[in-house]
């Protein structure tokens, strides 16, 4: 089971050139479930709560902790009549701390060999080895997570997958990147879904053109929605790290505020998607974000 899961996500070798070519000139329809992406939200946002409150919104949870020398917090959700199981893990509290320990380091010692964030990795590690007592190989799982906790959460869905506990999805809120263009490509069908607000700059850190001299460019695995204003969303199958986000990145840097990174921010965009989405193209999503004269 275990060499069956290592072996999906390895399975893709990665997209067509010509969607490459076409990506953000128009749209690829696709149906989003935004009442499902705020479930996962809601509980994201939750992690920043005390225990207290933890438990008393989510009562199947079974472990809280920030295990090892992190201070990142997780819990899990385990309904045996349902066998079904949800870890949740926190964003940093402190963003002076988002991205310590930026070198990649090669996961030698795991199925699947990709260079990835050292610091994520090392509290995915911690997180993995503090839940794995209390997990069940045949209940469906999923993950989730913000910021820094959505890199962690994507990590520690490769060693669940890896080690044959059902991962059926992993939605994370305003994720940075964790591995490079070499890693995306072994990734394959990591059922990663990656949920990023068009004005929060955290997802396009560490900045793809700023390459690591020995594993190359950082990317992104995993189709993106893009959050827009009211009911307007895009979303792309693939993250084109080198031709899209360096003009992107340049652009939100210039007016970037933290507060677009927040997770109330984010419950707020998918809230008003929920009532009715309208999908559109990457290349147009400008229009949708800069506030009119009108609106001003």
């Amino acid at each position: 089971m275990a060499l069956t899961c290592a072996s999906l996500l390895t399975s893709c070798a990665g997209p067509p050139s010509a969607l490459i070519l076409s990506l953000g000139s128009k749209i690829v329809p696709h149906k989003v479930d935004f009442e499902e992406i705020y479930a996962f939200a809601e509980r994201s946002n939750a992690a920043y709560a005390s225990k207290e409150k933890i438990k008393s919104k989510y009562p199947f949870t079974v472990r809280i902790d920030s295990p090892g020398q992190t201070s990142v917090l997780y819990f899990l959700e385990r309904n045996d009549a349902a066998r079904t199981q949800f870890i949740t893990v926190r964003g940093t509290a402190d963003k002076t701390n988002l991205f310590e320990d930026i070198d990649l380091a090669e996961r030698r010692d795991r199925k699947i060999n990709i260079p990835v964030h050292a610091g994520f990795d090392r509290i995915a590690r911690a997180i993995y080895t503090d839940v794995k007592p209390y997990l069940r190989t045949g209940y469906k799982t999923y993950v989730t997570g913000h910021s820094l906790g959505g890199a962690v959460a994507a990590l520690l869905s490769i060693y669940l997958i890896e080690d044959g506990v059902a991962v059926k999805r992993v939605v994370t809120f305003g994720q940075p990147r964790f591995t490079t263009a070499a890693g995306v490509r072994k990734l394959g069908l990591l059922p990663l879904t990656r949920v990023v607000d068009e004005n929060d700059v955290v997802p396009m850190l560490p900045p793809s053109f700023i390459p690591d001299e020995i594993y190359g460019p950082y990317d992104h695995t995993g189709p993106e929605v893009i959050l827009l204003q009211a009911q307007d969303f895009v979303w792309l199958p693939i993250h084109d790290a080198t031709r899209i986000a360096l003009g992107a990145f340049w652009r939100s840097i210039s007016f970037a505020d933290l507060k677009d990174h927040h997770m109330y921010n984010y419950l707020r965009r998918i809230a008003d998607k929920t009532k009715g989405a309208i999908e559109v193209a990457y290349d147009e999503r400008e229009k949708f974000v800069f506030p009119t004269s009108e609106d001003e």
